[in-house]
Parts: C-alpha cells; structure tokens; sequence
C-alpha cells in the first residue's frame, strides 16, 4: 500500500522533456502565455508538454486521492448526496442530448391529396392561347 502511495505522489509531475523537444515547445512563443493562464510555471509546462509530444498515446492521469489528502490541497470534499446529484445531472443531461428537437419530425403535407381515381382536367384554356404560349416558348419556331 505504501508503494501505491509513493507512485501517485511521484507522478503529480512529467519528467524532464528532452533537449530537442524542449527547444521546440519553448521556440513557440505563445508557450509562456499558456503556461501562464495553465498556472503553471513554464518549466512544468514545458514538461507536461514535451511528456505527451513523446508519448503521443498517453492518457491523461487519473488518480484516486483520500479526501484528507484533498482537504489538505484546499479542495472541498464532496458529500455522497452531491456526487449523486452530479451523476443525476450528468445522465439527464445526456438524455435530454438524446432526445429529438421537434425540428427533425416528419413535415406534414401541407395539402391532402386524395388517392381515389377522380375525373381528368380538361383544358380550359382557348387554343389561340395556347398558340401564343407555344409560339413565346420557342420565338424561332413559326
């Protein structure tokens, strides 16, 4: 148990990035911007940088710490009632995602069309109309 201890404790910092990777990071200029809006001093971020430069497939840690070792970093722990209301808020928030917007629904047609046979249309239009229309369609036609 006590080892466990000792190997989240050493790995709250990345080691040391290397000479080239450092010199690439810190030749960005906007590296010192970062680290300061990280809180973090650019020697650590350089580090946690350089870390995930060469090891592209790293995950990010994720350590499970005592709540004394939290009260002591300043951290409030939280209640089992408020983890379980985060959870609650999480999931519905996850379904709420889920659900349809009413934008995606089926359209309506804005129109019944019957599907019974009816009578055809028959023109009611003159046939000099039609020769006029023809003729406008196609001008070159006679």
């Amino acid at each position: 148990m006590a080892n466990e201890e000792t190997e989240v404790e050493g790995m709250d910092k990345a080691p040391p990035a290397s000479p080239e990777l450092r010199a690439i990071i810190l030749k960005d200029p906007n590296s010192e911007r970062m680290a300061k809006a990280l809180g973090l001093t650019l020697d650590e971020f350089v580090n946690r940088v350089g870390y995930f430069m060469a090891n592209p497939d790293a995950q990010p840690l994720f350590a499970v710490v005592p709540d004394e070792k939290l009260a002591e970093m300043g951290v409030q722990v939280p209640t089992a009632e408020a983890i379980e209301a985060n959870v609650k808020a999480s999931v519905a928030a996850i379904q709420a995602g889920e659900q349809r917007s009413g934008f995606d629904a089926a359209k309506k047609n804005a129109v019944e069309i019957s599907t019974a046979g009816g009578q055809a249309l028959t023109s009611a239009s003159s046939p000099d109309l039609e020769e006029a229309v023809k003729k406008l369609r196609r001008p070159n036609k006679g």
